[in-house]
């Protein structure tokens, strides 16, 4: 009967105790636990290649945050959108980048908002618009164009319907939060809204530190002396500041978030004596590497009609004030002893986790700081893994925390008895059998024991038993055994 059983399996067995022999051959006589090269807060494991991050202020964290420009708007069907930042009164106005965004900067305006935080904030559609309005307080506004409500785009006021009755003090603090609650702005900037923007067209309000990727213009002062009560941007050919026209309006020095997307004519127009845009006429000397931090100057310059130049210069300063963005993808939830032969190793372990997204771009996961400090006093349990990423130019993302469950000990395994040598040849093929005679244990409570052992075997010859001890971790354990075999 048993050797019929043993004719019936014989291929089965054959292949089985090549991969049995060649187990048997890795591993001598005793027990070996692998990975056994760590050990929690054995400081010989190697060098500690993670970072330590403290604990921040709600300051600190803020101050960490990624610029906020916004909600991200989708494409609506008109050629642009519109960003009021009533923090810094700036307004940027955008058009859809290839995947029906608007987050390609346009042009810039300084403006003013409510001085009384009375400027709503929320996500509105341009509407009705008028040349000339009234306003609030007895005075009155170019180019008025309904955000919502009461709240409009117009004109630094006038004391009556006249383009030379300006009131020059309230001019001159565009750039502050000073109006009933409308959003004012120069006469060449928003008549150009009034001009280019359509009804529907998205106008967000919001607040931000963040000036936005073009930055924010300053606006022309109007001196005492002047005796001049017209804004100096009005195209009007009435406007005795055409006197010196050619114009060229729009040039101010800039700071352009590195990689953000940006047109460094956007926003610039040049006007001749009579009024007309002669913006297509521009010479412009100069480039921005927008990948490369540092001071780019530009001209934009004109001819006049006597063949003479008019040119304005602008320094564009390419910065990297954004900070990354983590990106959380946890794969990694257990680690086990094979996981921490050396810092390197776990570190690089650790990193899949995450990716740092630098302003649109992939950054490298060598910049990707991980605190994994817990691991070193924790043999068993619970451990939280910090991480933060930081650019090249030094910025640093909010700390993103994870948990994975850590054991950093191996099961121990071991005979019930060191005097068994001896086994039944008839019980060979019997998993429980041959179980019996260990012993395994586990710090988590846990541990399952496996074996391997030959199928081809004659009697008196060696017979090896590689037994395997298994924790939830998956961290093992090896216990090599020969029996002698007997009838």
């Amino acid at each position: 009967m048993r050797n019929r059983f043993f004719l019936a399996y014989l291929p089965l067995m054959i292949i089985c105790g090549i991969i049995s022999i060649c187990l048997a051959a890795k591993y001598d006589d005793r027990s070996v636990i692998m990975g056994e090269g760590y050990r929690a807060g054995n400081k010989a494991s190697g060098t500690y290649e993670g970072y330590t991050f403290g604990d921040e202020t709600d300051a600190e964290q803020r101050k960490n945050q990624k610029k906020f420009n916004g909600s991200e708007l989708k494409d609506n069907g008109m050629p642009y959108a519109i960003k009021v930042n009533k923090t810094k009164n700036v307004v940027t106005v955008y058009e859809a980048d290839d995947k029906g965004v608007y987050s390609k900067p346009v042009k810039a305006m300084v403006c003013s908002v409510g001085a009384a935080g009375n400027t709503p904030t929320g996500i509105f559609r341009l509407g009705e618009r008028h040349r000339w309005r009234a306003l609030f307080g007895d005075c009155y506004g170019q180019y008025a164009v309904k955000i919502t409500g009461n709240i409009l785009f117009h004109s630094v006021p006038y004391y009556t319907y006249d383009k030379s009755d300006l009131e020059v003090d309230e001019y001159n603090m565009l750039g502050e939060s000073v109006s009933a609650g409308c959003v004012r702005l120069s006469v060449i900037d928003v008549k150009w809204i009034y001009d280019n923007c359509d009804t529907n067209t998205f106008v967000e309000i919001f607040e931000s530190d963040y000036e936005g990727p073009m930055g924010k213009p300053v606006a022309a002062k109007i001196a005492k002396m002047d005796d001049n009560n017209w804004d100096p941007t009005d195209p009007d050919t009435g406007n005795p500041y055409m006197a010196n026209a050619p114009l060229i309006l729009g040039v101010f020095d800039r700071e352009i978030e590195r990689y953000s997307d940006f047109d460094i004519t956007a926003g610039v127009t040049a006007i001749d004596k009579d009024g007309n845009d002669i913006t297509d006429h521009l010479k412009i000397k100069g480039s921005v590497n927008g990948s490369k931090c540092g001071e780019y100057p530009v001209t934009y310059a004109i001819e006049t009609d006597e063949d003479e130049e008019v040119s304005v210069t602008a320094v564009f300063y390419v910065k990297d004030d954004g900070t990354p963005v983590l990106q959380i993808n946890q794969v990694v939830t257990s680690i086990g002893v094979n996981d921490v032969g050396s810092g390197k190793q776990l570190l690089e372990l650790l990193r899949r986790n995450v990716t740092a997204i630098d302003d649109g771009m992939e950054l490298p996961k060598e910049s990707i700081l991980v605190d994994y400090s817990e691991i070193l006093d924790t043999t068993l349990g619970t451990c939280h893994i910090k991480y933060r990423a930081k650019d090249s130019e030094g910025n640093t993302s909010d700390i993103a925390v994870l948990t994975v469950d850590v054991d950093l000990e191996a099961p121990s395994i071991s005979l019930k008895d060191e005097n068994v040598s001896e086994i039944h040849m008839n019980r060979i093929l019997d998993d429980d059998y041959l179980l019996g005679f260990v012993e395994a244990a586990d710090n988590s409570g846990y541990v399952d024991v496996e074996l391997s052992r030959p199928l081809l075997y004659q009697e008196g010859e060696p017979y090896k038993v590689i037994y395997y001890a298994k924790d939830k971790a998956g961290n093992i354990t090896t216990l090599n055994v020969t029996y002698q075999l007997k009838n």
